[in-house]
């Protein structure tokens, strides 16, 4: 859809802001068993995403916003039968979201002008690894039944250590759609504050063929499951056109 609306852009004569955006998010994933959902209860975390973030105005009151963030997501898993079973972990991802917007203009109450914008748009991530905690009756001999652990990618049970989660056939580069709302305030026409509230639809499975394993219990980690979430970053940009800004300019010293 994205690309269909972007169809006959031309980007030689797009305004084109960039700079930094942080924000945090609160994550969980949607389990596709009904078994596992039947077992276990998930609930969210809470994370942060931080990077470099650019917008290109493509038409009066059309905008296309894209990003390369690091970003941590995760869940808890707690056993509803099971008092003994609980698990949290945190993933971390580089994202790249594509959002296509549509601007509107409102007023305060004192008259000043802002925008405010909603879009929908893929988000494409790169599962880099994570570290969690699993808490299990199977552990009950240590002091404190809890292990902490490592993911580690294309590795059985016969090839991990106490302190790792081997995911055997990872989906590493995973797909989603986000949907999007966002404040922006325009101190002067070269620069801008963009605040953007995003919801994440996880579209693929961490494993579709494979669960998390650990070496010292039987129990399992369902990768069949997708990362859901909601965001709220905060992004400074400035206008990359450094020529129209020196225009009417002089350079020459008196």
């Amino acid at each position: 859809m994205v690309f269909v609306l972007l169809g006959g852009t031309d980007f030689t004569l797009a305004q084109v802001f960039v700079g930094p955006v942080a924000g945090g998010q609160y994550s969980w994933v949607a389990l596709a068993d009904d078994g596992s959902r039947n077992l276990y209860r998930v609930k969210p975390v809470l994370g942060f995403n931080g990077g470099i973030a650019v917008h290109f105005r493509v038409r009066e009151r059309f905008s296309l916003h894209t990003s390369v963030l690091y970003s941590t997501k995760g869940k808890r898993i707690a056993g509803k039968d099971d008092p003994l079973l609980d698990q949290e972990v945190t993933y971390h991802f580089i994202d790249m979201p594509l959002v296509y917007t549509v601007d509107f203009k409102g007023t305060t109450g004192s008259g000043k002008q802002f925008k405010y914008a909603f879009g929908i748009g893929p988000n494409v991530s790169y599962w880099l690894g994570g570290r969690g905690t699993l808490w299990h009756a199977d552990f009950s001999e240590l002091t404190v039944p809890a292990q902490d652990y490592k993911i580690v990618f294309k590795q059985g049970v016969n090839d991990i250590a106490e302190d790792q989660m081997g995911v055997e056939d990872p989906n590493r580069i995973q797909l989603g759609l986000n949907v999007t709302a966002g404040l922006t305030l325009e101190p002067s026409p070269d620069q801008k504050f963009v605040v953007t509230l995003r919801y994440e639809f996880g579209h693929s499975y961490f494993s579709r063929t494979s669960n998390g394993v650990f070496l010292r219990t039987y129990y399992t980690d369902d990768l069949r499951s997708r990362n859901q979430g909601v965001r709220l970053s905060v992004a400074y940009l400035f206008d990359l056109n450094l020529e129209e800004r020196k225009k009417g300019k002089s350079t020459i010293k008196h």
